[in-house]
């Protein structure tokens, strides 16, 4: 009788998180800095935030704003 051989692997997320202590400059140099293909998420503690309370990205990644459940 053979045995079915069953192949493993250990998927694994790639999480990048960093306090940018509201620093423009700081996040904007991250972002340039992390390579969609070494990273699968970008946590941003304490973003850059503008005048319409929006944060920024490049082209490379999508922004995603946490929602409250109340």
């Amino acid at each position: 009788m053979m045995e079915d051989t069953v192949a493993t692997t250990k998927a694994r997320v790639k999480i990048w998180q960093q306090n940018l202590a509201k620093s423009n400059i700081a996040q904007q140099e991250m972002i340039a800095a992390a390579k969609p293909n070494e990273w699968d998420i970008l946590a941003l503690q304490e973003p850059w935030i503008d005048h319409l309370g929006k944060t920024r990205a490049n082209s490379k990644w999508n922004v995603v704003y946490p929602t409250l459940i109340g």
